[in-house]
């Protein structure tokens, strides 16, 4: 079966200043490489379909493994840019036999399995829609002059929408995609006119993957599934969870709001780096050759950028000793209350009369008070710990959850230890404010709705420029932390724990309790708050 994945620059000349759906530009590429390269441990003859810019980029600049690149995608160029699914649709119509297409946001740690491999149709999995899709589907509706008459006779059935997700899409009946991809694109043309009147990047999931479901429906073909559970259009949790990576989890879609998850994008290129480093510093040295900022820099004050040189200093920084605190104090770069600004911008849109409630009125206090915290912190500890500690710390700590998790039973003799970071306290929870929400409004909600006593934070020093992360912490956090003062193994810190507890409400839940107690150390291994001892 042929393996093959497609690029399209949707008209931008420079895929380098562009975000392409991710949190910065620098996950788009560290994806494509890391996809292409996982793809490549297992399946040696891979096809990228590309257009001129992509092609120049992923094969001429970054090198990436494949055996063949078409580069026609040039053709669709007088399209719409935001129709994003539109080069899979041209892909899939141009194949004569058996085929898998792979999404450049897909990684795999094994092998598909030959059965799924021999369908007729092949698809990620299959997901039951919830009211999300119904109101893009009644936006379009609303919209557009022309559907298929496999869609319109779904719709007249009032059965609730289901789609396949095309992460993985193909298969052994070329018949049936030249006729899903001739309908796929009468369905874009017959609407040309049309597009000003939607979302067109909400149009893409139903030319494609809801097309797709209504086709094989009526035909009554059966489609082969990777993941045999029904995911809703919001059910993917878990998809992103690159710490399970390989021991239990060999299938990462960074699909949707993953990809606009600092966190996320940051444990997929950490993940890059490590098993492929040389790729991870030759995109670095990229941005740097052509003078385009990293929205995450760590090497700004590092003296040469070439792969070359960032290659030899990241093996040398993994195994060397290194102090924690610098010499000199680093340079500290001013703090931006970006949050209270915010918070300040939300109510002078949202607050006309300038009258606000005794929460909100907290709330602007409580934000002010919180990010002056996190500055006294970068500028009294943070700014004299040692960047090449915590970039080393970095490194490191991708191999910790598999070192730990990844036999058949945890390894129960490791010892952990506390690592560097300062608790704060706060009314409200302000990680809310980096979810992937759509609306402010609902993160406000949110966050209005987390007043409490107290909310506990973690704030983490980074070497990055903005200096700092942070994430919410439980009593049960607190208390693992400060069972970690001196190295401690994870069996006698579970049994410290459970001593705790009731012994009788442990009596027949004990492996529950294990299994919380490992979830939260996977949480602060993955948050940098405690690491392996073993590596100290």
């Amino acid at each position: 079966m042929q393996i093959v994945q497609s690029c399209w620059s949707c008209n931008q000349k420079n895929l380098l200043s562009v975000n392409a759906g991710w949190a910065a530009p620098e996950y788009h590429l560290m994806s494509w490489a890391l996809s292409s390269l996982q793809l490549n441990s297992f399946y040696k003859n891979l096809t990228l379909y590309a257009d001129s810019v992509s092609a120049r980029l992923l094969i001429d600049k970054l090198q990436l493994p494949y055996t063949n690149v078409v580069c026609n995608l040039d053709e669709i160029n007088h399209y719409n840019p935001n129709l994003w699914a539109l080069p899979k649709i041209h892909v899939y119509a141009q194949q004569e036999a058996p085929f898998l297409h792979i999404d450049g946001d897909v990684y795999v740690w094994k092998k598909f399995d030959e059965v799924l491999l021999k369908g007729k149709l092949i698809a990620q999995n299959k997901e039951a829609a919830t009211h999300y899709y119904e109101g893009i589907m009644q936006s379009l509706e609303a919209g557009l002059v022309y559907f298929p008459k496999e869609i319109t006779d779904e719709r007249k059935k009032q059965n609730a929408i289901a789609a396949y997700n095309a992460g993985i899409f193909g298969g052994s009946d070329i018949s049936f995609f030249k006729e899903y991809t001739f309908k796929a694109f009468e369905f874009i043309k017959k609407n040309t006119s049309q597009l000003h009147k939607i979302n067109v990047s909400n149009f893409n999931i139903f030319f494609e993957q809801y097309l797709f479901y209504c086709l094989s429906k009526k035909n009554k073909k059966t489609v082969s599934l990777l993941l045999e559970e029904i995911h809703d259009d919001y059910g993917y949790s878990g998809f992103g969870n690159f710490f399970e990576v390989p021991y239990e989890r060999n299938y990462i879609h960074l699909l949707g709001t993953f990809k606009r998850n600092n966190k996320i994008c940051a444990d997929m290129a950490a993940r890059l780096r490590q098993d492929f480093p040389e790729y991870y510093y030759r995109i670095i040295q990229l941005f740097y050759d052509n003078k385009i900022k990293l929205e995450h820099d760590y090497y700004e004050h590092l003296p040469s950028k070439s792969e070359r040189d960032l290659l030899r200093r990241y093996h040398l920084l993994k195994t060397d000793t290194l102090p924690i605190n610098s010499e000199n104090k680093t340079a500290d770069s001013s703090f931006v209350f970006w949050r209270t600004k915010l918070v300040d911008e939300y109510f002078l849109k949202t607050k006309k009369s300038g009258v606000k409630t005794p929460v909100e009125k907290q709330l602007v206090k409580d934000v002010v008070s919180f990010e002056k915290k996190i500055e006294k912190l970068r500028a009294s500890i943070f700014s004299k710990i040692n960047p090449d500690y915590l970039y080393q710390r970095d490194i490191l700590k991708v191999k910790y959850p598999e070192l730990i998790f990844g036999g058949k039973k945890v390894n129960g003799d490791n010892e952990l230890v506390i690592d560097k970071f300062e608790i704060i306290r706060s009314k409200f929870n302000w990680e809310i404010l980096d979810e992937d929400l759509v609306l402010m409004k609902m993160k406000f909600q949110k966050i209005m709705l987390s007043n409490k006593l107290w909310n506990y934070f973690a704030i983490v020093p980074e070497c990055s420029k903005e200096g700092y992360s942070f994430t919410n912490v439980d009593d049960l956090d607190l208390y693992i932390f400060s069972c970690l003062k001196t190295p401690i193994s994870i069996d006698k810190l579970t049994k410290e724990i459970a001593e705790r507890f009731d012994p009788e409400e442990l009596k027949n839940a004990y492996s529950e309790f294990e299994l919380l107690i490992y979830g939260r150390i996977k949480f602060a291994l993955r948050n940098k708050l405690v690491r392996s001892a073993d590596t100290c």
